[in-house]
């Protein structure tokens, strides 16, 4: 039989877990119950929609070229350790676990929308960078509903425990890409080292010092090139995103500059913290 003690706690961790907050430690002396508590101590949300390559096995046997071929290009079309650009223990992370070749929840359903889906690379991919048909898709339904879906619930939720705490959210949608993809896909060049993608109802002040923090680290910014937008939450359209891409060249070419970049980042995380 559970004691009064046990009962009470039991409660208050179920308010809490609905809101969004986390037992640190509980202790307990005879009976009575000691319970701290931690909250996400930031408003700001980290989706990182294309850093994984795995895929699951049903879509591997789908696939129309060599497996050692799709490897290649899986890697090549995917936000390659981007990940790691993120403060270690970081509370608000919304993250795919799959490769963005099985779905790209970044996409819109509605092909009509979705500018890259002339390219064969809409919400399911069917033919790579190099314009081949890798794959043909007998599963299309399931994987929206049990993967793209899943990850828009995901990420609404964050939001939503977000603003439980705070009334107020802002989300980092975090990429990279390579001059190699956009020149060949995109037919864009002279890109710059940080794209930054805003919304209609981007944050001025936020979008200011973001492009005066990265110029001042000597690395080069454009607003909406090679790619523009930022994620939106279906739930909650108003929350203000905003999207950094990173030119792989500036972190993928030299250990040096891995770490330079990434002393570079956590430094804007303390700088947008500040300002929300």
């Amino acid at each position: 039989m559970k004691s009064k003690a046990q009962i009470l706690s039991e409660k208050i961790d179920k308010i809490f877990e609905e809101r969004g907050l986390k037992v640190k430690e509980v202790k307990r002396e005879g009976s009575f119950v000691y319970i701290k508590r931690t909250i996400p101590n930031t408003k700001l949300i980290i989706h990182v929609p294309h850093t994984s390559i795995e895929v699951p096995n049903s879509f591997k046997e789908q696939l129309l070229v060599d497996y050692d071929y799709f490897e290649k290009e899986n890697l090549f079309i995917s936000d390659y350790r981007v990940d790691e650009f993120i403060p270690k223990g970081f509370p608000n992370i919304v993250k795919f676990d799959y490769s963005r070749m099985f779905c790209d929840v970044e996409k819109y359903l509605d092909d009509s929308k979705e500018e890259m889906s002339k390219y064969g690379m809409g919400v399911l991919y069917t033919k790579d960078s190099n314009g081949i048909e890798f794959i043909k898709r007998n599963n299309k339904n399931d994987i929206i509903s049990n993967y793209y879906k899943k990850h828009h619930d995901n990420l609404d939720n964050t939001v939503e425990k977000i603003l439980n705490i705070y009334n107020d959210a802002f989300i980092i949608d975090l990429h990279s890409f390579s001059d190699e993809f956009v020149s060949k896909v995109l037919n864009k060049t002279n890109c710059p080292d940080i794209c930054i993608g805003i919304n209609d109802n981007y944050d001025k002040n936020i979008l200011i010092n973001t492009i005066n923090y990265f110029t001042k680290n000597g690395y080069s910014v454009m607003v909406n090139y090679p790619y523009s937008g930022s994620i939106i939450s279906n739930k909650y359209p108003y929350i203000k995103s905003m999207m950094i891409e990173i030119n792989k060249r500036i972190y993928l070419s030299n250990e040096e500059n891995y770490n330079r970049f990434y002393k570079c980042m956590m430094e804007y995380y303390k700088i947008i913290n500040n300002l929300l």
